[in-house]
């Protein structure tokens, strides 16, 4: 078996990578990790489990020619490559139309062809303005081009699945927090505990404390990508992956019971991409998932890593 992660030195992919071998199906088999390293994670690929065998290719998803090599004798496909960060989308627009969509159907196009099973790493952002709380079923208006673009290819590959063209599942996360081996700190949690670590106050937008948003601990995004292969029941459907629905006020709240003496600091100065919106996960809960881990495991896991700038217990 050869399984291929595209995007594969992410923040996820860094993750899925190791926690592949320690699933009974994918131990001693061989894991491709496709990526043109445009955050230059190269310390995602350092230290790699020895219960499988790694190739690591750096290419891209928009060049057919890549994809193609990457494709060879795989039977299962995570594609996680995309351009993230929905607020500088809108500053990058052509450049995330050419990776979220377009590079993702070519991704798409080649699983067709190999016959491999493909899983989607889809997000909560497809679903735009939303009122009350929202399942799969939900008319999604994405706001940013990061969320339209995901939702344009999600949408073709679907149909493409329910069509028979392609073995297709897509799994809509909530904002993934938690450490990984490939860390980003440009989602909220993340980089809220490593503002609060290193003594920096935490900056709110007021119009944001009656806000909510989906959240998914990292690991609970690894198991759910774990869970789906074979899954024929779930071919040509999409879920929503959300371990909890929060508040920044919740947020601010776990940093604080770890790092009391953390400031925070409250302003009107308005933000983009921030919309309320509380997300359903029971279809997944009924395919057998369900996420086990919390934002306090998740907060407590970053802090154990900026240990050297908390335990003096300096006032800040």
């Amino acid at each position: 078996m050869v399984v291929l992660i595209t995007g594969g030195a992410g923040y996820i992919g860094s993750w899925l990578m190791r926690g592949l071998p320690k699933d009974p199906r994918f131990k001693g088999e061989t894991i491709r990790i496709l990526d043109n390293m445009f955050r230059e994670r190269y310390v995602s690929l350092w230290n790699l489990p020895r219960e499988a065998k790694y190739e690591f290719l750096e290419g891209d998803i928009r060049k057919k020619e890549d994809v193609a090599k990457a494709m060879k004798d795989v039977t299962l496909v995570y594609d996680l490559a995309g351009i993230t960060n929905a607020p500088l989308s809108f500053e990058r627009e052509e450049l995330t139309k050419q990776v979220n969509y377009e590079g993702a159907r070519v991704v798409m196009e080649a699983a067709a062809k190999a016959d491999a099973e493909l899983i989607y790493s889809s997000t909560a952002s497809v679903y735009g303005p939303t009122k009350g709380v929202v399942d799969e079923t939900y008319e999604c208006k994405p706001v940013s081009p990061y969320g339209k673009y995901k939702l344009m290819y999600e949408l073709e590959m679907l149909k493409a699945a329910k069509e028979g063209t392609v073995r297709g599942i897509a799994l809509r996360l909530g904002t993934v927090y938690g450490w990984t081996i490939g860390m980003r700190f440009d989602t909220i949690i993340d980089r809220f505990t490593y503002l609060a670590c290193i003594g920096m106050p935490l900056t709110v937008y007021d119009s944001a404390l009656k806000e909510k948003r989906p959240y998914a601990h990292a690991d609970d995004v690894v198991r759910g990508f774990l869970h789906v292969p074979g899954r024929k029941d779930m071919y040509g459907e999409t879920f929503n992956l959300v371990g909890q629905n929060a508040g920044i006020g919740e947020v601010v709240d776990t940093i604080k019971e770890f790092l009391p003496k953390v400031q925070v600091t409250v302003t009107a100065t308005p933000s983009l991409n921030q919309l309320s919106y509380v997300l359903d996960n029971s279809k997944l809960k009924k395919a057998g998932f369900e996420c086990k881990y919390g934002m306090k495991e998740g907060v407590k896991d970053i802090i154990d890593k900026f240990e050297a700038f908390t335990r003096s217990g300096k006032e800040w």
